[in-house]
Parts: C-alpha cells; sequence; structure tokens
C-alpha cells in the first residue's frame, strides 16, 4: 500500500456526534481522531479512481452495439458479468466515458455489454471504475477500513500490485462518525 494523505478533512456536527470526511490520494492514508472524537462508531470509503485495464478495443464499436471485442490482454481476467466497462479514445483517463454494463464474457476477445451508449473507437483504452479488482487476481485492490483505538487512527488501505509498486494506486473519499 502506498500511503498518501488526507487533503480536505471536513468535520460535521449532529448532536453529540461528529462525522468527518475527506479525501485519500495514492492508495490510502491514515486518519487521526485524537482530540476531535472520543469513540468511532463507524468508518468507510469509496474509492473514485479509475483502473486501466490493459484491454483495448479492437475494432470500432458504435452506439447501440452489443458485442465488444478487446485484444492485448484477456478479458477474462478483468471484467466479470454485472460490472460497467468505460472507454478512452485517446487513452488519457481524463476523457473515459461509460460504455456500458457486461453481460456476458464469451472467451478472451469478446465481451457482451448491454448497450455501447457511445462510440469507441479501434484501439482505446479500456478502464474499470473504483479498484483494481480483477476476476482472476492473486492481487488485493479492495478499500478496506480498520480502526486502531489505542492510538486513535481510522486507517484507509487500498492493495495494489505489489509493496514497491505505484501503478494502481487509488484516489478515493472517506468518512468517520463519533462521540465528540
Amino acid at each position: 500500500m502506498a500511503a498518501g494523505h488526507t487533503t480536505d478533512t471536513r468535520t460535521h456536527v449532529m448532536g453529540d456526534m461528529l462525522m468527518m470526511t475527506g479525501t485519500f490520494t495514492d492508495g490510502g492514508t491514515d486518519v487521526s481522531f485524537d482530540g476531535t472524537l472520543s469513540t468511532v462508531f463507524a468508518a468507510g470509503g469509496h474509492v473514485t479512481s479509475l483502473y486501466n485495464t490493459g484491454v483495448l478495443a479492437d475494432g470500432e464499436k458504435t452506439a447501440g452495439a452489443t458485442t465488444f471485442t478487446v485484444k492485448t490482454v484477456d478479458a477474462r481476467l478483468h471484467f466479470n458479468v454485472g460490472e460497467s466497462v468505460y472507454a478512452s479514445n485517446d487513452g488519457d483517463p481524463a476523457t473515459v466515458f461509460r460504455v456500458g454494463v457486461v453481460t456476458a464474457i464469451l472467451n478472451a476477445t469478446a465481451v457482451v455489454v448491454d448497450s455501447v451508449i457511445a462510440t469507441v473507437s479501434d484501439d482505446a483504452a479500456i478502464f474499470k471504475l473504483g479498484p483494481n479488482t480483477g476476476a482472476v487476481t492473486l492481487t488485493d485492490g479492495n478499500l478496506s477500513v480498520a480502526i486502531d483505538e489505542t492510538n486513535k487512527y481510522v486507517v484507509f488501505g487500498n492493495g495494489n500490485l505489489g509493496a514497491a509498486s505505484t501503478a494502481h494506486t487509488q484516489d478515493g473519499r472517506w468518512w468517520i462518525l463519533g462521540l465528540r
């Protein structure tokens, strides 16, 4: 896990309770609640980053198409039925758009989606939103939340491809609810 830092911690008062919210970058963060909360009731978060699967579109797909052919990487390693697929025609994560929802995976190179929403160009980079969670994986990209009551920290961790890897770190938002 590559630990990041909080960028915008905010507090919200609700009677005797206080909610702290913020963001994390680079895979996770540790948030101290010492001096702010006496007890933490619950904490959670979610990933806001896109994950580039390394899969490329094989041929142009027009709006309304359902069979989505891909190349470079076996689609079965990254996608599951029910997941949303995103694409970037120029490979830039800033230009990603939603393609559709996977309804079937026929083989390594053919994915069926409910309906392609917008034209996907040949060689478009294919993404997933959220943590790096492949269909078959030895890595853990899930967001974990732990509360260290002794040292007064909430630890938000998000795994990646390995201890030295920074290729798939994630950004996200977090929340902590506790007693003032």
